[in-house]
């Protein structure tokens, strides 16, 4: 946007004509085509302009994603809002373009006359390239969208305008003095200042510093945000205290008084205190002391202007190397890596965060100016240093009698009488240069030191590590100190040695499979579970891309802080592996730069598997960084068979020769593990294995007997004198009791998995308690109670009165819908009274719904009602909104019922589970919730060390840890066996 005079001044539009040709290679002939550019106050007032002069009751295109008001100011004056979405590279097609113009430029209602662009765009700070412009101008001339109508009527309204505005009074002045405004005027007056040796740049940033230092700086330190004829008010908001931090070290570098950089410093406290976000990181736009508000709102991405949080996270990483601060370090670095997803997806809109990224990873040259500033000499340095392009950069000064306590500063003295620079990293320098001729080679030799000293061209963004791990000591004061707070002691039962370990773990692990940082409710139950008695925590890298690894870091490290846990009492164990998602994308990208991962195993669209030691290295180092630990208790391999499975599809025939290969890959992971160990990152490893517990002539089945055998070769080639393979992760329920009962491993296979661990000192952890397969075609059966919501529904009815809307919809409103050719027809997408029907008979229980309606039905529903509420305009809009409402309550009601169904015939499942279970149980334990006698049963089989339960939600972990104060019970052995004897009817309905 150029903010010039409303009138469209015509020197004005001649230089904006002349600077397009110049950077976009296209030519505008102001002379010739008037209105072919017009200058307004900002896009948004020429959006308003054109949308009253020309786009009543026709369209106009915008490229999606889109700034949303501006299909507000569309609609406000009658016209329509059509999109063209981008492509996850945020480019497009210009045949696509044109074919989606053009059918919208031929319809009868709210035809095509207008193409939007925004470069660059909000939000995604998209900048249209020279040949996508063209593109676009194509189009539109193709078309004939820029035709004489916009010119004529733009034209015939200017002078009405005109003479419209000589009648209003003229708008007042506004003369008010936001804070955050003149802080950025402020360092953009000082960096002039700097790189041009302009003194009265610098003393007008001084003036303006010290006014609003004085006027608007409370007497407790507290911004306000506004004055006006010198009376400030308004508390500040997190831009103001991070604008003006920012323009005081800027007006420092730029030669003003230390006081300046003190004054930053104490902003820099204050937005600590008073904005920072301690769960998620980052920071709050407003103070904790503000005025009471529904929703404390937090803005990561750039606008107008650079974000606040950005701006924060710029001026705390500056200040911290300064003053040699860590947690104004950690603070920065939380601000940046709380919006670490949205920067990756739209790296456009978080310049400036960006900006600090590249600060805090490559780290600042550090300048130390030494001497009498007013003498020549080292004025002469000053230019030579503002000649460089410095980015990354930190400047402190000192004159040569006067002392400072700023790391950078303490013990530089000038050379023979004569001003110095000091060039430095990490407060480690350089011999002092005095001649400015130098100076420029002697920044060169800096900047080549320092690129050889970072070694790899990938730099990882670290937050704060919490030193210490899980030890004998402090797992067993932590279930000491639960079991003292237990009625009775009760909690006895509920505590057991990690193998041979020497850790003392909770038998009821809390698991993280489906839990993330979004949810509060995630966070209060993981707190809970701590609180309850959990201390064993089990997490993936691939777990929610990485977010519950997050959850449980900054929980731990909140209650670490809090004084509530120690790091020694809690045993974490994460899983690598998988490669998805994110992980994926970086795979994919170091395949395009030549550097792939080796023995990557591809076993399908967006599921691929990796555990070569490079793979684990990088997956380690990410782990450890979102967890915020030094050292991982636990680390294991996610499941290392997809490497059987993968081949087994491919159909190789020669398994005994795939299983060396397999074994061999294992002890090479197993190796790099080792040296982990040694160096400090991890305690122990293991396998979490879904197929440990297959008989062992099954293709994809793994051996622990075989895994041990590895681990102890992977330790003499470590120099160990005994390996650290101590944990074992497997799938074990009711019905899934192979662990216990199968022999499948050990000396001629003879000993079942739980068996050979209890010898071997492996920890056991079983994971999908009560998520339970039990063959037979059975599908998914969920070992819990499931209450009766929703009232039954007659499910003849209500298909009729769904399949007659849907005929309706197909002979009134599917006529209306342009095709494209490809996919659905739109006959088509209303056909589910017909889809429902076929489905009923095939519904297993409400687990299988559930993966229906939400995989199937609901994105397809959505997607479908999206679309046409974007497509159809005039009369066919009001008759598809008039028909969407009568026919979606009643679709949503089918659903209902199916819904009841399906937990009907859940409950039927799990009644007869529940009958068959009670014969083994004590009779005081036969009157509790499925779920319970399920965890119990479970956490008293012996060889079994925890329990890993997805507990989600504060009342499901109250639930749940209370079976850790029931007895152990006397023979769960006996408990899978007559589960064993479950029959279930083939006709579940």
């Amino acid at each position: 946007n150029h903010y010039g005079a409303s009138e469209g001044d015509a020197n004005l539009r001649k230089a904006v004509a002349n600077k397009i040709a110049t950077y976009n290679g296209i030519n505008i002939d102001i002379g010739a085509t008037p209105f072919e550019l017009m200058i307004t106050n900002g896009g948004t007032g020429a959006l308003i302009g054109i949308a009253q002069a020309y786009l009543r009751g026709k369209s106009a295109l915008v490229f999606e994603p889109y700034y949303p008001y501006h299909r507000r100011i569309l609609e406000e004056f009658g016209g329509k809002t059509e999109t063209f979405e981008l492509d996850e590279e945020l480019t497009f097609e210009k045949d696509g373009l044109k074919a989606r113009c053009k059918e919208l430029k031929d319809r009868p209602e709210f035809p095509l006359r207008a193409i939007i662009v925004c470069s660059p765009a909000n939000p995604s700070g998209k900048v249209m390239s020279q040949s996508e412009l063209e593109a676009i101008a194509d189009v539109a001339k193709e078309l004939n969208l820029t035709g004489d109508e916009l010119s004529e009527t733009a034209a015939r309204v200017k002078p009405l305008l005109y003479r419209a505005r000589q009648q209003r009074v003229p708008p007042g002045l506004d003369d008010k003095i936001l804070t955050a405004w003149n802080g950025m005027m402020l360092s953009a007056m000082a960096e002039a200042a700097r790189v041009f040796g302009e003194t009265r740049y610098r003393d007008a940033a001084v003036q303006t510093a010290d006014f609003l230092l004085k006027t608007h700086v409370q007497s407790d330190g507290r911004l306000l945000r506004t004055s006006r004829a010198g009376r400030a008010h308004l508390e500040a908001y997190l831009e103001d205290y991070a604008y003006l931090a920012e323009g005081l070290i800027d007006l420092y570098e730029a030669g003003a008084p230390e006081r300046y950089l003190q004054a930053a410093a104490g902003l820099a406290d204050r937005m600590l205190s008073d904005f920072m976000d301690g769960e998620q990181g980052g920071f709050f736009t407003t103070a904790t002391h503000h005025e009471a508000l529904i929703l404390r709102g937090r803005e990561g991405a750039d606008g107008a202007t650079p974000s606040g949080n950005a701006v924060a996270a710029s001026a705390l990483a500056r200040l911290a190397c300064h003053f040699d601060r860590q947690d104004w370090r950690d603070a920065a670095v939380g601000a940046i890596r709380a919006y670490g997803r949205q920067i990756t997806r739209y790296p456009r809109a978080f310049a400036k965060s960006l900006a600090v990224v590249d600060f805090l990873t490559e780290g600042p040259v550090e300048l130390a100016f030494v001497g009498d500033g007013q003498q020549a000499v080292a004025q002469a340095l000053y230019r030579a240093v503002a000649e460089e392009f410095l980015p990354n950069r930190i400047i402190a000064l000192t004159g040569s009698n006067t002392g400072s306590n700023l790391p950078l500063l303490r013990g530089k003295l000038v050379v023979a009488g004569q001003p110095a620079l000091y060039i430095c990293r990490n407060f480690s320098c350089q011999r002092p240069v005095t001649d400015p001729q130098a100076v420029a080679e002697a920044l060169r030799v800096h900047r080549l030191g320092a690129g050889a000293a970072a070694g790899r061209t990938e730099a990882l963004l670290s937050g704060a590590q919490m030193s210490g791990h899980a030890t004998a000591q402090g797992t067993a004061a932590y279930a000491a100190n639960m079991v003292g707070l237990s009625p009775s002691g009760s909690l006895a039962h509920g505590f057991t040695p990690g193998g041979s370990t020497g850790l003392t773990v909770s038998r009821l692990g809390f698991g993280t499979y489906r839990v993330d940082t979004k949810d509060p409710e995630h966070r209060q139950a993981f707190k809970q579970a701590l609180a309850a008695g959990c201390n064993l925590i089990d997490t993936s890298t691939n777990y929610m891309d990485g977010d519950s690894e997050r959850l449980v870091g900054s929980v731990l490290a909140e209650l670490v802080k809090a004084g509530q846990l120690a790091r020694e009492q809690v045993v974490v164990v994460s899983k690598i592996g998988y490669v998805q998602s994110q992980n994926l994308k970086l795979a994919e990208a170091r395949e395009k730069s030549g550097r792939p991962y080796p023995d990557m195993v591809k076993y399908g669209d967006g599921i691929w598997h990796c555990l070569h030691p490079e793979f684990l290295a990088d997956q380690l180092a990410l782990s450890l960084d979102r967890l915020g630990l030094a050292t991982l208790d636990v680390c294991l391999l996610h499941n290392p068979e997809y490497f059987l499975s993968e081949a087994a599809h491919r159909k190789e025939r020669d398994l005994v020769a795939l299983r060396e290969v397999f074994y061999d890959r294992l002890q090479r992971a197993f190796v790099y593990f080792e040296t982990q160990v040694a160096a400090g990152r991890l305690q122990y490893y293991g396998v979490s294995s879904n197929t440990v517990t297959s008989p062992a002539d099954h293709p994809e089945a793994t051996s622990l007997s075989r895994m041990l055998d590895a681990a102890w070769a992977a330790a003499r080639e470590a120099h160990q004198s005994k390996h650290h393979f101590r944990w074992l992760q497997c799938p074990m329920n009711l019905f899934e009791s192979g662990a216990l009962l199968t022999e499948n491993t050990g000396a001629g296979g003879g000993q079942t998995v739980l068996d050979l661990a209890r010898q071997e000192g492996v920890a056991v952890l079983v994971n999908r308690p009560l998520n339970a397969m039990p063959g037979q075609g059975g599908g998914i059966l969920r070992l819990a109670d499931f209450p009766l919501e929703d009232q039954p529904v007659d499910f003849i009815r209500q298909r009729e009165r769904v399949a007659a809307l849907e005929d309706e919809y197909r002979r009134t409103i599917a006529p209306s819908v342009p095709q494209s050719g490809q996919g659905t027809a739109p006959a088509d997408f209303f056909n589910w009274a017909h889809e429902l029907d076929r489905v009923r008979p095939q519904l297993q229980g409400l687990e299988h719904w559930e993966q229906i309606e939400h995989q199937m039905i609901a994105p397809h529903v959505n997607q479908v009602l999206q679309a046409l509420s974007r497509t159809l305009s005039g009369t066919a809009a009001e008759q598809w909104e008039a028909w969407r409402d009568r026919y979606v309550p009643e679709l949503l009601t089918l659903l209902r019922g199916l819904r009841r169904e399906a937990t009907e015939r859940s409950r039927r499942r799990t009644a007869a589970v529940a009958t068959a279970l009670d014969a083994a149980l004590p009779q005081g334990r036969r009157s509790e919730s499925l779920s319970r006698k399920a965890l119990w049963v479970l956490t008293g089989t012996p060889g079994v060390t925890s329990v890993l339960n997805g507990m989600r939600t504060p009342a499901y972990v109250e639930d749940s840890v209370g079976v850790l104060q029931w007895p152990a019970l006397e023979s769960a052995r006996a408990a899978y066996e007559i589960v064993k004897t479950i029959a279930f009817p083939k006709d579940l309905g």
